[in-house]
């Protein structure tokens, strides 16, 4: 059980890694940033980030670790409850 609750905070983990940061990076720079009179826009291809670069794979496997890590150690310093039949 403990494993299992350890694999879903690490999935948490890379859910708002992957998806809630960079999105809150995108509407914080279209806020921010406006292109001038003479000036294109930029456009923002993260499909292509993925497949050009291996370091966004090991970027991911160290953030779902991290969440693992930090709830099993949460669960194992938690007392158990002895329960009697």
């Amino acid at each position: 059980m403990n494993l299992g609750k350890c694999i879903i905070s690490g999935l948490l983990a890379l859910l708002i890694a992957a998806i809630v940061l960079p999105m809150s990076v995108c509407v914080y720079v279209t806020w921010t940033v406006h292109p001038g009179k003479n000036e294109a826009a930029i456009g923002f291809d993260p499909i292509s980030m993925v497949r050009s670069s291996p370091s966004v794979w090991v970027i991911a496997v160290l953030i779902f670790g991290l969440g693992f890590y930090l709830q099993y150690r949460r669960l194992k310093a938690r007392p158990r409850s002895s329960v009697q039949n």
